[in-house]
């Protein structure tokens, strides 16, 4: 049995209960930066615990400049699971990359100068050199490998931190991609810094869910509409379900 944790947001609301046959438990996990909601889900001989990082006290969506980071981290490491999965919605720059194909986090070109840490009152100099896990990341490359429309760099994606919480301009696309990114997103920067300062390994599944500003091959100048972006990536929930528990079955 492996006990796996996943830090999901825009599109999988509905991940943790979307699984015939698998019991599901809701808790809130107290952290030094508030408490945090939990599911708990057992399936196929597996526990996977959930947390939805832009949960808010009053249910509503919390914006990626308000998420707190830290206490989100905290929860799901305090779980003490074999790896974290984190899944992100994000707008992609790069033809192999198409909206509507599930992706795989290489690396990540995180400008922005905010400071996301565990470690405020004594300095730790943490390594990001290989920021993501080099061997479970291949094994949800390869139950992925083969969606319509992926290219062979599907599955090692650079991912820009954009601030939002609006979405990028077509001039913020276009520096990330000349700074050698291949998509944005805004939780990205944070939920990774946060990440490497604690012992689970960390795979990115990444939901292409709309060309980023001025990318769109049949339009430049064509529009990103927030709810299509959500009701794309959540179409996607079954193969992210996939490459969690092959990710699971691997530990």
């Amino acid at each position: 049995m492996a006990r796996l944790a996943v830090l999901c947001g825009t599109g999988m609301t509905e991940l943790a209960t979307s699984t015939d046959g698998a019991s599901v438990e809701t808790f809130r996990s107290d952290t030094p930066w508030g408490a945090v909601p939990c599911t708990l889900v057992k399936v196929q001989g597996h526990e996977v615990l959930f947390v939805y990082r832009h949960h808010s006290p009053d249910d509503l969506v919390n914006p990626p400049h308000s998420i707190e980071h830290r206490a989100n981290v905290h929860a799901v490491t305090s779980f003490d699971p074999s790896a974290v999965v984190s899944v992100w919605s994000v707008g992609t720059m790069d033809s192999d990359f198409p909206p509507g194909v599930v992706g795989v986090a290489d690396d990540v070109l995180d400008l922005s100068g905010t400071v996301w840490t565990f470690h405020d009152h004594s300095a730790v100099h943490v390594d990001r050199t290989q920021i993501f896990n080099r061997a479970l990341s291949a094994i949800a490359s390869e139950v992925l490998t083969g969606q319509d429309g992926a290219g062979p760099n599907a599955y090692r994606q650079i991912v820009a931190q954009a601030s939002g919480p609006q979405f990028e301009s077509r001039a913020d696309v276009e520096a990330f991609h000349r700074l050698g990114a291949t998509c944005a997103n805004m939780t990205i920067g944070g939920e990774t810094r946060c990440m490497s300062e604690k012992t689970p390994p960390l795979v990115g599944l990444l939901l292409s869910s709309n060309w980023a500003a001025g990318r769109d091959p049949s339009d430049s100048h064509a529009p990103v509409d927030h709810h299509s972006v959500e009701d794309l990536a959540a179409s996607m929930r079954a193969r992210v379900w996939s490459a969690i528990l092959a990710i699971a079955d691997a530990q």
